[in-house]
C-alpha cells in the first residue's frame, strides 16, 4: 500500500491539475464569445443596418 503522505500528495496534484484545466476553459470561452460578438458586429455592418461610424466605435468597444 501506499503510504498516506504519497496518496495526500497524488491528491493534492489532480486537484490542482483540475483547476488550471478549468480556468484554461474558461478563458476560451470568454474568447469564443467575443469572437461571436464581433462577427455580429461584422454581419450588421455588411447588411448596412449600423454605419461605418458605429461600426468602428463598437469594434473598439469590444477589443
Amino acid at each position: 500500500m501506499l503510504p498516506t503522505y504519497l496518496l495526500a500528495m497524488g491528491i493534492v496534484a489532480l486537484v490542482i491539475l483540475l483547476m488550471i484545466v478549468i480556468l484554461i476553459k474558461l478563458l476560451f470561452h470568454y474568447e469564443e464569445k467575443a469572437q461571436s460578438a464581433y462577427s455580429i458586429l461584422e454581419e450588421r455592418f455588411a447588411k448596412g443596418e449600423i454605419s461605418e461610424d458605429e461600426f468602428v466605435k463598437r469594434k473598439k468597444a469590444l477589443q
